[in-house]
C-alpha cells in the first residue's frame, strides 16, 4: 500500500514529512536500519547482520508499494530519512489475513519529538483502511519508552517470551507480546 504523504511539525518546531519509501530510497533505508541497530540494544538485529544489497532492497520497496497487505511509512527531516515503520502480514494464508506485525525504528537523536506517535497513528489509520483487525508486535521488556508509546495508542500486553533475545555477550532479554484490536 502506498501512504498519502503528510507534513507535520515536531515538538521542536522542525517539519517532518511522512511518506512511503520509494525504491530510490533503498540505500537510505538500509543506512537507517544499520544506524538504529547500532544506537540501541532493543532492535532485533545487529548492524553487521544487515547485508541486503541495495538492488534487493529496491525490489522489496517496490513490492511493498504495490502490495495490498504491506505498508511502510518513513519520516523525513531536512531531506534525510530518520525513521521508518511498517506492517507485514503474519502469514500469506487466508486465516491470517486479518493480522499484521508492526515494526518501527527511529534515529536516537530524534527520540522524544513525537515521531513515534506520528508514525504509529498513521500506521493504525492505514491498517483500518486496509480492513485489518489486529496489529501485533514484540518489544523488549526493558524498552519502557516504546511500551508507553504502544499503550498510549491502545496496544496491550498479552504475553511475555523469556530469553527472546540472546546478546553476543551471552546475556538475554525478555520480550512482551503486544497487540491492538482495530
Amino acid at each position: 500500500m502506498r501512504y498519502k504523504p503528510k507534513d507535520h511539525t515536531l515538538k521542536n518546531g522542525v517539519l517532518c514529512h511522512l511518506r512511503s519509501p520509494l525504491p530510490a530510497d533503498a540505500a537510505a533505508i538500509l543506512h537507517l536500519m544499520k544506524a538504529t541497530s547500532d544506537e540501541t540494544d532493543f532492535m532485533a538485529r545487529y548492524s553487521d547482520e544487515i547485508t541486503m544489497p541495495t538492488l534487493r532492497e529496491e525490489k522489496f520497496l517496490e513490492s511493498t508499494l504495490s502490495s495490498p497487505a504491506d505498508l511502510m511509512i518513513c519520516a523525513v527531516v531536512d531531506g534525510t530519512i530518520i525513521a521508518n515503520a511498517g506492517l507485514s502480514p503474519i502469514a500469506q494464508r487466508e486465516r491470517y489475513r486479518h493480522r499484521v506485525t508492526f515494526g518501527i525504528s527511529i534515529r536516537k537523536e530524534y527520540w522524544g519529538l513525537g515521531i513515534g506517535s506520528l508514525l504509529l497513528s498513521a500506521i493504525i489509520t492505514c491498517a483500518g483502511e486496509m480492513g485489518l483487525e489486529m496489529i501485533e508486535l514484540e518489544v523488549v521488556c526493558e524498552n519502557k519508552r516504546a511500551i508507553a508509546l504502544y499503550e498510549k495508542h491502545g496496544f496491550r500486553i498479552y504475553g511475555t517470551r523469556p530469553h527472546s533475545f540472546k546478546y553476543r555477550d551471552g546475556s538475554y532479554a525478555d520480550e512482551h507480546l503486544m497487540l491492538l484490536d482495530l
